[in-house]
């Protein structure tokens, strides 16, 4: 949103030289005609007004509107951050190269974003030189294939290397319990590191125990599930894994942070997997009044807080400063009762830096009122860390996007997120940006809670 301010400047022949010598620093242009003075049009949104003039004789009244010089985003610190997702950047049939991670840094650097949020794991495997789980397929063409098989270059470590190049920090984001794919059987096997379909498999109870249930009797399907294959959190080997593959990133990457997706439970019926009800069975021993139905959704809360809270302690504790985020349920109410995800009080209880909420529902993506109420009622709630509200890309008009970034920092959010490369790569939204709410270029705020 542009503006501009009004001074009345009177002008005589005298001064009518010495007025035009600094009139550049109001970037206006000035077209003179029989002393005629006529401006131009104000930036984009600009409180546009007409330019009052009269003949010049000995003395004439002007009444200028001069633009802002500072281009209306004089914003110092603000988190600007691009998720990257593992769609954005593989294609099928085609291995990656070095190039198609260039051409993401060039991008993100030349529209003054300032961090990439690059996802690295998305169905236990990996997009990285993992010692923990498998290369993932995706990286060498495939769905399923070519899982395991090395894409002859470290992704993580060379985007790390080319982000610092031009000033972009690098968050490592990462799936946390999607197991493996729907509709497409089990993973191959044969793979080193075992991918963790087959570990989970081979050691919990049972066959399937590890995976979330819809009822008591039946564990989600390969061939019936809808998008992914869920492991229960309830599961400590799921938690114990899940965190050691974050910290194993945060060891050996030079990464800015850890961003957690998908830190949920799939749905409402979802789980009555024989973890869970083993752990009502001793709530039982305790409350024998208890019911299923009251007692699991504080349980499930529980099982996620401990994923975040299990992270968070191993990750910050061998890089302190490390900015431990995650992408959040757009409606909170909703991500509570349905996901059992309690996002806000993750920050409350100091378990994560900061929550990057999915403001790109349905409900409120082309409401840009409901938008600001979402992410206001997120921010509301921050107890004193950060909420950067997450923003779609997928707009024809570019002008949605910037309204959304203005309201974010009207509501005074200390960053936002775009979601995400790939739909902003097609509306080729880059100097739009740059030249707009990214004009001025921003650090990184730095966290007052952080060493």
């Amino acid at each position: 949103m542009g503006y501009t301010y009004a001074m009345k400047i009177q002008i005589n022949r005298l001064t009518l030289t010495a007025f035009l010598a600094v009139s550049w620093l109001f970037s206006l242009n000035w077209a003179m005609t029989e002393f005629a003075v006529a401006a131009e049009k104000a930036p984009a949104g600009a409180d546009q007004r007409p330019l009052v003039a009269t003949s010049l004789v000995d003395t004439a009244a002007f009444t200028v509107h001069l633009p802002l010089l500072q281009r209306n985003y004089p914003i110092p610190e603000e988190f600007r951050g691009l998720w990257v997702t593992r769609f954005d950047w593989t294609r099928f049939g085609d291995t990656v190269t070095t190039s198609d991670l260039d051409t993401i840094v060039d991008h993100a650097a030349a529209a003054h974003f300032n961090a990439l949020l690059f996802q690295v794991r998305g169905t236990a495997d990996a997009y990285y030189a993992s010692t923990l789980e498998p290369w993932a397929a995706r990286l060498t063409g495939s769905t399923t294939r070519t899982l395991g098989v090395d894409p002859g270059f470290d992704p993580l470590a060379y985007l790390i290397t080319r982000a610092q190049q031009s000033g972009l920090q690098v968050h490592a984001y990462i799936n946390i319990l999607p197991t493996w794919l729907c509709g497409l059987g089990a993973p191959p096997d044969n793979t080193t590191p075992q991918q963790l379909f087959w570990t989970l498999s081979h050691s919990a109870s049972t066959w399937s125990a590890w995976r979330v249930y819809s009822d008591p009797v039946t564990p989600q399907h390969l061939t019936t599930c809808a998008d992914y294959l869920w492991a229960t959190p309830a599961l400590s080997l799921t938690r114990d894994h899940i965190t050691a593959v974050a910290a194993d990133i945060v060891n050996r990457y030079a990464v800015d942070g850890i961003h957690l997706d998908l830190i949920r439970y799939p749905g409402p019926n979802y789980s009555f997997d024989p973890y869970t009800l083993q752990a009502f069975s001793a709530a039982l021993q305790i409350t024998p009044t208890l019911t299923i139905t009251d007692w699991r959704p504080a349980f499930q809360r529980a099982q996620i807080d401990a994923i975040v809270q299990q992270i968070y302690s191993a990750t910050t504790a061998l890089k302190p400063e490390l900015l431990v985020s995650a992408a959040v349920w757009p409606n909170y109410t909703s991500g509570y009762n349905s996901y059992y995800q309690d996002s806000k009080g993750w920050l409350a209880s100091g378990i994560s830096d900061a929550n990057l909420p999915m403001l790109y529902a349905s409900d409120i993506v082309n409401d840009l009122t409901a938008w600001t109420t979402r992410a206001q009622e997120f921010l509301n709630d921050s107890s004193g860390r950060y909420v950067f509200p997450g923003i779609s890309t997928n707009y024809t008009d570019v002008t949605q996007l910037t309204e959304r970034i203005e309201a974010a920092r009207s509501l005074g959010a200390k960053g936002v997120a775009l979601f995400s490369y790939g739909a902003l790569n097609t509306y080729d939204y880059w100097d739009e940006l740059a030249n707009g709410p990214f004009a001025i270029t921003a650090t990184v705020p730095q966290p007052a809670w952080k060493p």
